[in-house]
């Protein structure tokens, strides 16, 4: 297996991929800097998702024959506000947690226009733990290409649903993946890159937008974020 597929399995199966994620996303920004000119700004952009468990089972309810519902103080002096008996109550306790995602934006001055999106997948993009942030996720790449928007999307991930494009389904032949979409008046052009454990990860040919083009070298960028916080030793402990 290759050293970096092997580090990036045990990074995922101790569930700190939402902290390399960021690593490796700066280093591929770093990197998109020194190939593109200064009119082009790249960010690291993040949000919060909330995560919530899906049940396996229904929902637990309380079902009391009576229950009294009391209004603060300062309300029960009017009648209008007067305590009211409800036929049931659900009573539900659910644990959840919050993620950040990271993707990679390029935007365009003076006008500050996104011209493209790199996503490096996290595993609840793929479903893990919860399909309803995959959904989400699908349905901003949709947004996204319907944009024109020229997207790069990278799977380094072993567990997970799919869910490409029709134009790219050879690419699941491959263990890991990349792909980009670029918009052209009236059509879109497609690109992929499948690689599996035993192979290096590949250098992704980006096109910004109509003039202007990057290489993302994978191997070399994931390379530096193992080394810069020394994820091998990390992921081992």
């Amino acid at each position: 297996m290759h050293q970096i597929n092997e580090i990036l399995i045990r990074v995922e199966s101790k569930r700190l991929w939402g902290y390399f994620h960021k690593d490796w996303l700066i280093q591929i920004r770093q990197s998109l800097r020194s190939q593109i000119p200064s009119t082009f700004r790249v960010f690291v952009e993040s949000e919060a998702v909330l995560i919530t468990p899906e049940s396996a089972g229904p929902v637990a309810t309380n079902l009391p024959d009576i229950s009294v519902g009391r209004l603060d103080s300062d309300s029960l002096g009017d009648s209008r506000f007067a305590a009211e008996a409800t036929a049931a109550v659900v009573d539900v306790e659910e644990l959840c947690e919050s993620e950040t995602h990271y993707q990679l934006v390029i935007r365009r001055s003076p006008e500050n226009r996104i011209v493209a999106v790199l996503e490096l997948l996290s595993p609840s993009n793929k479903g893990v733990g919860n399909r309803f942030d995959q959904e989400r996720h699908l349905r901003k790449r949709d947004d996204f290409i319907a944009a024109g928007i020229n997207l790069l999307e990278i799977d380094a991930l072993s567990e997970g649903h799919r869910d490409l494009p029709t134009a790219l389904t050879p690419l699941n032949g491959f263990e890991r993946l990349a792909w980009t979409v670029n918009a052209d008046q009236d059509k879109r052009r497609f690109r992929g890159w499948g690689w599996n454990a035993d192979q290096s990860p590949p250098t992704i040919d980006w096109q910004l937008d109509a003039s202007v083009g990057a290489l993302v070298d994978l191997s070399a960028t994931a390379k530096e974020a193992i080394d810069f916080n020394n994820w091998d030793e990390l992921a081992s402990e």
